[in-house]
């Protein structure tokens, strides 16, 4: 089949064009108007609160977990994981170690896998000997099953998450983690859709949860849109996020950085070599049915 009857049986299955005012597609001769949309020095989110001072005071206690010979030997080349990745890189794994030194979590379900899951099976075995209970979530396992070692006692459910039951999420309890990283693409019957309607509303008080590439102030960068990466979860985060207490920020890896750049060039230099977009919250309420 040629160029031309390619492009034909695309039109037929278009209804509106990329960039029309109807497409989500975003229009880049309209987005090169507006560098505004791209500014990060915009000192808050209306309606979001961001509780630098408690992010700030939680990164404070965790320096000695980030000073850890775990993180930072040489000895790394034994590991699963490794910072030098282009998919969770240098803050991103090194705020999820963090997080896991500090919540110590009875039970993990990660919802795509990839270099985060081999962070979590190497915190998982050589410092909490293998007692976090880890389920992963991931219709693709070629990657996942290659990082398994023998010993390893994880659960694997290899479905789409749509197809996963929200039930599974309920067994999540108080400092327990729901590890995130999804298609990033709001559309009807998405992962994304799914996750804001259901799971989340399912989660109990306490579970942590984490969201991947989201950035301040809730956009993307600026190559990526203009190359054409259409993303919007984090536009449905931050809806999602302005005026809910039923939610709150706990770590924001972009953000912090952005904001205090002296601080981690001071205290945890490894985290300027790819700040990430990792973003951390708590949920503060239970599963409330109205």
């Amino acid at each position: 089949m040629d160029m031309i009857q390619n492009l034909k049986l695309l039109k037929n299955r278009i209804c509106i064009y990329p960039g029309h005012y109807y497409s989500p597609i975003p229009s880049v001769r309209e987005i090169l108007k507006h560098d505004e949309l791209f500014d990060h020095t915009v000192p808050e989110v209306l309606g979001v609160s961001l509780r630098y001072g408690q992010q700030m005071d939680l990164l404070e206690k965790s320096q000695g977990y980030y000073e850890e010979a775990f993180l930072n030997k040489k000895e790394l080349g034994k590991c699963r994981y490794h910072f030098e990745n282009n998919f969770y890189s240098y803050a991103d794994g090194i705020f999820y170690y963090l997080m896991l030194r500090n919540l110590c979590p009875h039970k993990v379900i990660e919802i795509g896998s990839g270099f985060s899951s081999a962070l979590l099976l190497d915190v998982n075995e050589n410092i909490f000997h293998s007692e976090i209970e880890c389920t992963f979530i991931e219709p693709y396992t070629k990657r996942l099953r290659s990082l398994l070692h023998e010993k390893d006692k994880i659960h694997i459910i290899e479905k789409n998450l749509q197809e996963v039951e929200y039930t599974v999420f309920e067994s999540l309890q108080a400092g327990d983690i729901l590890f995130i990283d999804s298609t990033h693409v709001v559309k009807t019957g998405s992962d994304v859709n799914y996750i804001f309607a259901t799971i989340l509303p399912h989660l109990s008080e306490g579970v942590y949860i984490h969201f991947h590439d989201v950035f301040y102030p809730f956009e993307y960068p600026r190559e990526w849109v203009i190359k054409g990466k259409a993303w919007n979860e984090d536009y449905m985060l931050r809806s999602f996020l302005q005026y809910n207490s039923a939610f709150e920020i706990v770590l924001w890896n972009d953000y912090l950085i952005k904001k205090n750049r002296d601080y981690f060039k001071e205290h945890m230099p490894l985290c300027l070599k790819n700040s990430g977009g990792s973003i951390w919250l708590r949920k503060t309420v239970g599963n409330v049915k109205v």
